[in-house]
């Protein structure tokens, strides 16, 4: 099963996304440059979190992901330095290629490819790459095949198996939709069959996910709230009488974007190890 999420991690796709969020009327986002600082203990200074946390994100006239860049701090010089990791390509505003970047290697080692027909994606592969050539291997390759039906969308994932020298089942992904095509359920079914993990999402009245319960293998429950702006002010993972809470404060630009977020994170287990407060802050330059 470890196989198999590795995979749904790669290709599912992101519920809550931080850029581009607001209105048509709006100014459209050119970049932003999303820094995370932890609060020491006594709540007096901030430290920077590092590398892996801090990115730039360039988006296209259409909104559309460009590049990101992993930004690394030099103490040395104090000063940041950018590092190309993602890379987006796309026709017609559809994505057709992405490529990840080694941010210190500046090679790349990941490609994936997607092919549509009447913009629904028909197949998507994924290959990786060394020393700029494709390379077959195990938790490294594979492609998926997507057919549709009303309010509904399945994707067939297919592994490289090194022994078989060919592609093999990994698992299937059912979605289903309702009348406004938000994702109301997901299920992932195993090479035999099984339903191994299955997700029922649940919207408020503007279309915002308000509730995902996973009903299989790891039971929990992940609720959300939102401001007036339609940002996310506090979440709440439950599982087997555990709860996890993340609260937001949440600081404004003048167009109604985010510039500044607190984090904080509490629990009601004894055993809960305290995270600490995180500062996120987001420099935006619009087009």
């Amino acid at each position: 099963m470890k196989k198999l999420n590795i995979l749904f991690v790669i290709l599912i796709s992101t519920l809550i996304s931080c850029a581009q969020e607001k209105t048509a009327n709006q100014p459209k986002i050119k970049s932003e440059e999303v820094i995370f600082y932890k609060v020491d203990e006594g709540g007096t200074r901030t430290i920077r979190e590092g590398a892996g946390m801090d990115e730039l994100v360039e988006y296209n006239s259409d909104g559309n992901i460009e590049k990101v860049y992993v930004i690394e701090f030099d103490q040395a010089k104090n000063k940041n330095t950018y590092n190309l990791h993602e890379r987006y390509f796309y026709e017609d505003k559809n994505l057709t290629k992405k490529e990840k970047i080694g941010y210190r290697t500046g090679e790349v080692y990941e490609e994936i490819s997607c092919k549509y027909q009447q913009n629904k994606l028909l197949r998507k592969d994924v290959k990786t790459i060394e020393n700029g050539k494709e390379v077959l291997k195990k938790n490294g390759s594979f492609y998926s095949e997507y057919t549709y039906e009303p309010n509904k969308e399945t994707g067939k994932v297919y592994e490289y198996d090194e022994e078989k020298k060919t592609f093999v089942l990994a698992y299937v992904q059912h979605k289903f939709f309702d009348a406004k095509k938000n994702l109301i359920q997901e299920k992932l079914e195993d090479k035999h069959g099984e339903i191994y993990q299955q997700n029922h999402l649940t919207y408020n009245s503007e279309n915002k996910l308000i509730k995902d319960t996973q009903s299989k293998r790891f039971p929990s429950t992940v609720t959300y709230q939102y401001n007036k702006e339609g940002d996310v002010t506090e979440n709440n993972y439950e599982s087997e009488g555990t709860i996890v809470t993340k609260k937001y404060a949440i600081k404004y630009d003048f167009n109604g974007n985010w510039i500044e977020k607190t984090e904080t994170k509490t629990s009601n287990s004894k055993n809960y190890i305290p995270d600490p407060t995180y500062i996120i802050k987001r420099k935006i330059v619009y087009y």
